[in-house]
């Protein structure tokens, strides 16, 4: 609806000032907080005065005048303050986007905004030493949700998970797995030093068959041991993950390992970046010169001893999404990477990808609160939340909705208590409860062989609940292209939240079920957008949409 008024504001601006070029007007619709003050809002006028040489009240005037006169669209277009344009739609206009509503099906809320464009949206990708946490659960509920609102939205839109199963920290794993299956055997060995202290290795140890085990020792010379127990705490613990993530609704179209970019891939980034002249040499390391693309120092590349560093694998696994075709990519990093942002932006505008291919989001921490109490985290001793015992907890539901009621970006205080809560004051409470409700009232109407007519009078609903509860609705693929385009999923749960609330505003107000069949027709019609509105919102976020509670 707000493109419907958008659409307007730019023809109007054409008649008004036909002599004028402004084509490249970016004209900006919002909802007004108060609803006295309008269905939408508009500061063009404001923003055009100086290009115009006009003042703003002259300007907003003109296109009242252009607009008003559309009294099909417009129930009223009038100026306020120092130049906004108030608009009130029409309820003719409503109703035609309800019977578009409910004629969309399950497609409603979709558009063509993406154009198909092919993006990727690379998530979680924890390293696979331990299992999922809450920081982990944040992030899946974010990623999972934003490559769903994508899709929905036109994009080509896939998730990918990047195992790190490379490295120092993969070193360790396999030491510290060794060391706790030699102790399963008897051995008295200790653990070594900063090795990982959590139980969760100890259940892995003890699940490993022992004569598999020990005949894949048997393979491997004592040095090759520790690296062949790594590779096996990985399949498991990748595995666990994968399950832990798939309960929680968070499914990736790809599981990429950092083991597959060696040696080709590594080996061809470093190359592309020689032909560019952008490598040089200096303490017997290899330095990328990335301080010609804006980052604060230069990078090393490949070490003194000959080992590639974790940058150019970055490098190479990022080389690696753009020889697969997609036009970008968002990454979803934890705040710990802030500071890897400009060097990684640098690496994609050296190896030619463009400024903007390559887009970093930052999930922030969460506070977990039990009792009021911190619930504090430590992966390394083994103290912390995991994204099993969160869904243990809370249920996966109440989770992924509390992750995404704030911005991504914004510190978290998740309130396990209320998120456990049966009742109003929780807000995923809230939402799921009023599709019950409604699902209720439809199966109350086929009981009584009450039947939604094909072609509802639409018009016969006046009410001025009634007006809100559509208008709201209408907002709804709107939302979705905005919460795409601006990579922002919370829109999503405040939305569902005010349809709630219109819905039970609507439901308290007028009776849906009633003597007057054509009325009826018309308000179960009404109550059915609104079912579908909030069970697709919440399929969009993996929620499910209780038809009892």
């Amino acid at each position: 609806m707000d493109r419907t008024v958008r659409d307007a504001v730019i023809r109007a601006l054409g008649r008004a000032f036909p002599g004028e070029d402004l084509s490249d007007v970016d004209v900006v619709v919002e909802i007004p907080r108060d609803p006295s003050h309008g269905d939408y809002a508009t500061n063009v006028a404001m923003t055009l005065a100086r290009r115009l040489k006009r003042a703003p009240r002259q300007i907003a005037d003109a296109l009242a005048a252009e607009m008003g006169g559309d009294t099909d669209a417009f129930a009223g277009v009038e100026v306020a303050g120092p130049g906004f344009l108030n608009v009130r739609i029409a309820p003719a206009v409503l109703h035609r986007g309800l019977a578009d509503a409910l004629a969309a099906g399950d497609a409603w809320g979709n558009s063509t905004a993406g154009q198909g464009q092919r993006i990727q949206v690379e998530f979680v990708s924890a390293n696979p030493t331990g299992p999922m946490n809450v920081v982990n659960a944040r992030a899946a509920a974010f990623g999972g949700t934003l490559t769903r609102i994508l899709a929905a939205a036109g994009y080509d839109a896939a998730a990918e998970f990047y195992v790190n199963d490379v490295g120092g920290q993969i070193d360790l794993l396999g030491e510290t797995v060794l060391a706790r299956y030699r102790q399963r055997k008897g051995e008295d060995v200790p653990i070594p030093e900063n090795g990982y202290q959590g139980e969760y290795l100890v259940e892995l140890v003890a699940g490993l068959d022992e004569t598999e085990t020990d005949a894949l020792l048997a393979n491997q010379p004592p040095a090759d041991q520790a690296a062949a127990m790594a590779r096996l705490a990985v399949d498991r613990m990748c595995a666990g993950q994968q399950r832990d993530l798939e309960a929680y609704g968070t499914r990736f179209h790809r599981w990429f390992h950092q083991r597959e970019l060696y040696p080709e891939a590594v080996d061809r980034t470093l190359v592309a970046l020689e032909e560019k002249g952008l490598v040089f040499g200096k303490d017997g390391a290899l330095w990328f010169r990335s301080t010609d693309f804006g980052d604060d120092q230069d990078r090393v590349v490949r070490r003194s001893n000959g080992e590639y560093t974790y940058f150019l694998a970055d490098l190479a696994y990022h080389h690696d999404k753009h020889v697969r075709g997609f036009e970008r990519v968002v990454d979803i990093w934890g705040p710990d990477h802030h500071g890897y942002i400009g060097r990684m932006q640098a690496g994609m505008q050296a190896l030619g990808f463009g400024a903007d291919w390559l887009e970093v989001l930052i999930v922030q921490q969460v506070n977990l609160l039990s009792g009021g109490e911190p619930v504090k985290m430590s992966k390394r001793k083994g103290e912390f939340i995991t994204l099993r015992e969160l869904i243990d907890e809370v249920g996966k539901d109440s989770a992924v909705f509390f992750f995404l009621m704030r911005r991504a970006e914004s510190h978290l205080d998740f309130d396990m208590d209320l998120a456990r809560r049966e009742g109003d004051e929780n807000p995923v409470f809230y939402v799921k409860y009023a599709h019950a409700r409604i699902s209720g009232i439809l199966r109350k109407a086929g009981e009584e062989g009450v039947e939604r007519p094909a072609d509802p009078a639409l018009a016969r609903l006046d009410d001025p609940r009634e007006l809100d509860l559509i208008k709201t609705l209408l907002r709804f693929p709107g939302l979705v292209a905005g919460a795409a385009a601006e990579r922002e999923p919370h829109r999503l749960t405040g939305y569902l939240r005010e349809v709630a609330q219109a819905f039970h505003l609507f439901y308290h107000h007028c009776r849906v079920i009633g003597e007057d069949g054509e009325l009826t027709g018309a308000r179960l019609a009404l109550a059915e957008a609104a079912r579908r509105t909030l069970a697709r919102g919440l399929a969009l976020m993996d929620i499910a949409a209780p038809e009892r509670m």
